[in-house]
This record gives C-alpha cells, sequence and structure tokens, in this order.
C-alpha cells in the first residue's frame, strides 16, 4: 500500500494518474486532519509514503513553517497508524534560490530524513524543479501553466525574465516518485529553454491547433508542452471545424494536417447503441472524426467526477481531439452504424500501448 499526501496538487494529481494506471492501491492522507480514526485508517500496511504536499503562497512565516508542519503531521498520521513504511518519498521541489520557500522545504527533508532513518527506511529525497503538466493551476503552479492559459484565451503571455531553466513534465516527476524511474532518469529527461523561448513555442503550437492543425511533436518534451496546452484550449475549443471541398465528383474532406512525426489512422465501425473506448491516454494525441451516423462522445477527468458530452454527426463532420488523462468513450446514438476515422501522433506499440482503461 502506498501513502499520499497533496493529492489536490499539480503533482499528486498527476502522481494518482500514474498510480491509477499501474493499478496500485494507495491512501490519500489529509494533513488537514492528522489525528482520530479517519486520519490513520488503513494507513498501518503502508510500505511506501510520498510526501507531495507543500505550501508555496502566503506569508514568509506561513511558507517557510508550513511546510515544515505538513511534513511533522505525514510523519505523525503514520506513526500513529504503526506504519513502518520501507521507502520513504520527498517531492523536494525547493533547491532553487534561498527564501522562505526553499528554506521551508529544506527543513521538511530533514524530518523526513529523520523518520526513515527510525524507520529503517529508504529515503528518496527527489529533487524537481519547474514541473507542468496538464491542469496546472495558472499564476501558481509555474510559468509553463500561466503561459498555456494566457495563450489559449487569446492573450500575450508577459515575460519578465531571461532565464534559462529546465522543465520536467509531471508524469516523469509522478514516474519518479512512484519508482518507475530514478532521479538520474528525471534529469535527463529534463529540457532546458530560456522563458522567452518557451513562450515562442507555446505560441506557435497554438497557432497551428487554432487551424484544427497537429504542430511537430518531434520530441517528448514538444508532446508533452502541446498536451499541457491542450488542456487549457480544449475547455475553450473542444471541436475543430473541417473545411470540404466540393465538386461534381463529390466532397473531400481534410481529417488531420500533421506537421511532421509519425502518426496512425485508422477507420471503425460501431452498431447502434454500442460503446466503445472507456479509456484514457497519458501521453499520445487523439483525434476522433464521425464520418458516418450519429455519436455522443463522453469525456471524464481521471479521477475526477468532472464530465464533457459532446454530440457529432457524419452529416457535419467536426475534429474532436481526446486531451490526455480524460477517459473517453464514443457510443453509436442512431439507428445506422456509426463510421468514425481515428487518428493517433504515434504508431501504436503493443508492448507500451499507452491505452489505460477506464469509464469515461
Amino acid at each position: 500500500m502506498i501513502a499520499v499526501s497533496g493529492r489536490g496538487g499539480l503533482i499528486g494529481w498527476h502522481l494518482r494518474t500514474v498510480l491509477h494506471a499501474e493499478g496500485r492501491p494507495w491512501i490519500d492522507v489529509d494533513l488537514r486532519t492528522t489525528s482520530g480514526p479517519a486520519a490513520v485508517r488503513g494507513l498501518g500496511a503502508v510500505d511506501t509514503a510520498i510526501h507531495v504536499a507543500g505550501i508555496s503562497r502566503g506569508s514568509d512565516h506561513d511558507v517557510r513553517d508550513g511546510n515544515v508542519e505538513l511534513a511533522r503531521r505525514f510523519v505523525s498520521a503514520l506513526d500513529a497508524a504503526g506504519a513502518r513504511p520501507r521507502r520513504l518519498v520527498y517531492a523536494n521541489s525547493g533547491m532553487r534560490g534561498t527564501n522562505p520557500y526553499t528554506e521551508g522545504k529544506s527543513r521538511a527533508a530533514a524530518v523526513l530524513a529523520e523518520a526513515a532513518a527510525r524507520w529503517e527506511a529508504e529515503f528518496v529525497d527527489l529533487v524537481i524543479q519547474n514541473v507542468f503538466g496538464e491542469h496546472g493551476t495558472p499564476y501558481h503552479n509555474g510559468v509553463t501553466q500561466t503561459f498555456c492559459h494566457r495563450i489559449a484565451r487569446g492573450e500575450r503571455p508577459t515575460i519578465d525574465s531571461d532565464d534559462v531553466r529546465t522543465f520536467v513534465h509531471a508524469q516523469d516527476v509522478a514516474e519518479a516518485l512512484s519508482g518507475w524511474i530514478d532521479q538520474a532518469e528525471l534529469d535527463r529527461r529534463g529540457t532546458t529553454v530560456s522563458v522567452p523561448d518557451l513562450a515562442r513555442r507555446i505560441t506557435a503550437q497554438a497557432e497551428v491547433y487554432r487551424r484544427g492543425e497537429i504542430p511537430a511533436l518531434d520530441s517528448p518534451f514538444e508532446r508533452d508542452l502541446f498536451n499541457t496546452y491542450r488542456s487549457y484550449a480544449s475547455v475553450l475549443e473542444p471541436v475543430h471545424p473541417l473545411t470540404a471541398s466540393t465538386d461534381h465528383r463529390g466532397t473531400f474532406t481534410e481529417i488531420v494536417r500533421a506537421h511532421g512525426g509519425p502518426g496512425q489512422t485508422g477507420v471503425s465501425t460501431t452498431a447502434p447503441g454500442v460503446t466503445r473506448g472507456d479509456h484514457f491516454h497519458r501521453r499520445k494525441v487523439e483525434r476522433f472524426v464521425v464520418v458516418q451516423g450519429e455519436a455522443r462522445i463522453t469525456l471524464r477527468r481521471v479521477l475526477t467526477d468532472e464530465r464533457r458530452t459532446i454530440r457529432v454527426s457524419g452529416d457535419r463532420p467536426v475534429a474532436v481531439d481526446m486531451p490526455t488523462l480524460w477517459a473517453h468513450s464514443l457510443t453509436n446514438t442512431g439507428d445506422t452504424p456509426l463510421v468514425t476515422l481515428f487518428w493517433t501522433n504515434e504508431l501504436f506499440d503493443p508492448a507500451r500501448p499507452d491505452t489505460i482503461q477506464d469509464p469515461a
């Protein structure tokens, strides 16, 4: 069993999606309540404890001492349950500069290290910086989230720094926290760019995507950046109109215009009343286009009840892109067979299908 703090933050949610994809059970530790039966229920069986919760906003005192207090509460909850985890992992995002936040995170690391020594557990102090990913909070979770939020709304990003930083995607951080990869691999997956270049890349992707086209996704960073941008853009524009060219022969409609990289296209038929899908993807970009029949596309953000429903018809084909980390399904709501075209940005790999069953 795994104990996790900080369930509601960017890293905490991405960590839980990775554990969910792996089928590994976990317990959310609510550090607002660390006493009484509810606070420790199930923690006695914990063999891995992952501390993600942190405070990054508030007075100097709140930020510095608050992060230390959260670490103490996490340890206290485990102690109260009689847990003796074999592995204690810390999402240490406070390694840059000297300020109340970094001081608090450093002192929190010391609290956790002492507990790990007492439990005779492996202590993993995972250093993470400049994390970005789907559904982060703009103006709070970092410059990437803020840029994506503003650009998706047609606003110009405010660039007030020429800093060169190394950015890492939240799914990579989650894999490191869960034990899939180590610190060295996490560092290797980081991409170093300047803040102005980051804004330029997101803006360029947005300009292509507003035309209903897929930008060049020629590196994992570009793919992850695009998926992060889509998590903001898809709320505003979930459907991309398609343009048909018609002459005496009939009609031609371009489904996907991708600017480089691999891709795979397929076609499916679905009987009336039947639903296909009910899964989500962690990384891949997927597009649906219904070309015959009537259908309902249902999307649900993983680990939540947040849902979206989109009605589509082959009489008026549109492109609908599936956001990463959203379970999705396609239901034939008509009386005739449904014909749907599918496109993904990567070739299907049976060894790593990136398709996790989850009802929409």
